[in-house]
């Protein structure tokens, strides 16, 4: 079921960003997260993106890396620079993980106005000014991820004091 959600989230945010996958139409890209259980295997193939979970499945490429490269190269971080330094450990075709990373980089959607369209403005907005205030916690920290869950943690525990909430009337 998780496969299922995370594929029609994808499609969507390709959909949505007008991207063009046929760079890497027809290839099968295995992704691992070291510091984390994920492990997913995906298949482009007509525009779309396929969630599989075979994992005897033959890839061209097998991406193995920690959640603070997967978001620096999300930062624009350089792909030739973070295998320079072996912060990702790549099996396969590094041109398909090339275009991988080239359209992660053009992806320019507005959630905030998708947001909106299916809960209002109020609260699609509150939602952006969150996700812009987790989104600069966590870029301009050594080690997002845990950046992110002390972030999410203060917010849980004591809202008032989170650098996340702000108790602003208006």
């Amino acid at each position: 079921m998780q496969y299922f959600a995370l594929e029609q989230a994808l499609n969507y945010l390709i959909q949505t960003g007008n991207l063009d996958l046929k760079p890497l139409d027809n290839k099968t890209i295995r992704f691992a997260l070291q510091d984390l259980p994920i492990e997913l295997n995906f298949i482009s193939a007509n525009g779309r993106i396929f969630v599989i979970s075979d994992t005897e499945r033959q890839n061209d490429v097998d991406i193995r890396l920690s959640a603070g490269v997967f978001f620096a190269l999300f930062k624009g971080e350089d792909l030739t620079e973070l295998l320079k330094q072996d912060k990702l450990i790549i099996h396969g075709d590094v041109k398909t993980v090339q275009c991988l990373v080239d359209l992660l980089h053009s992806v320019d959607i507005d959630l905030e106005e998708v947001l909106s369209h299916y809960t209002g403005d109020i609260i699609a907005h509150k939602a952006g000014k969150i996700a812009k205030d987790v989104k600069h916690l966590v870029q301009h920290s050594n080690n997002p991820l845990d950046a992110l869950k002390d972030g999410l943690s203060q917010l849980l525990i004591m809202p008032t004091v989170s650098k996340l909430y702000k108790n602003n009337r208006h």
